[in-house]
């Protein structure tokens, strides 16, 4: 009876240790949140003006600003279990990395890296969201996937700007612009 005990009893500890090196193994590297600030694009367009050429970069920081406030709109299409606290996105080409902290039934936090493929589609960027990992282990997916998130860059945007070309940098986008250069003060106006 001793020895069923013990048995019983090392089984549950190895179940705990188990258990709690997986919540450590799974648990977030990065310190992130979801706030997020507006593109002040008064500047942009100053530059414009200045330039005389019809375009603007956005960086990787300012994309990273744009993709976590549509993240943000779209955190009812994840599913109920997982609750995302933070993240950050890494723009190379069309290829985009996220960050993302959450919590799986709101307990046990964990950091898992999302990738998107994107593409630009008139004015509007499209992050197809293709895989994710949780440290070396891939979830698939359709255990857990985002679909696209949509980020409107007409909505960033003053309305006389309308998006002709969208190119993609290393570290950033270059939007290309048909504009009425004489409605462009207005914009400095604002």
């Amino acid at each position: 009876m001793k020895a069923l005990l013990r048995i019983v009893i090392t089984l549950v500890l190895l179940v705990v240790i188990a258990c709690g090196a997986a919540i450590w193994y799974i648990s977030p590297d990065l310190k992130l949140d979801l706030s997020y600030r507006d593109i002040d694009v008064k500047a942009k367009a100053v530059q414009m003006l200045k330039t005389r050429k019809p375009e603007i970069t956005l960086n990787g920081s300012e994309l990273n600003e744009l993709a976590k406030k549509e993240l943000v709109k779209h955190i009812g299409d994840i599913p109920q279990q997982i609750t995302v606290t933070g993240a950050q996105f890494h723009f190379n080409g069309q290829e985009v990395t996220a960050d993302i902290n959450g919590k799986w039934a709101g307990l046990i936090p964990f950091g898992a890296e999302l990738t998107f493929h994107m593409e630009a589609n008139g004015s509007v960027l499209e992050l197809n969201h293709e895989s994710t990992r949780v440290k070396s282990v891939s979830i698939p997916a359709d255990k857990l996937n985002l679909g696209t998130i949509q980020v409107q860059l007409k909505d960033h945007l003053p309305d006389m700007l309308t998006v002709d070309h969208i190119e993609f940098l290393q570290d950033g986008v270059k939007l290309t612009f048909s504009l009425d250069w004489l409605s462009l003060p207005s914009i400095l106006l604002k």
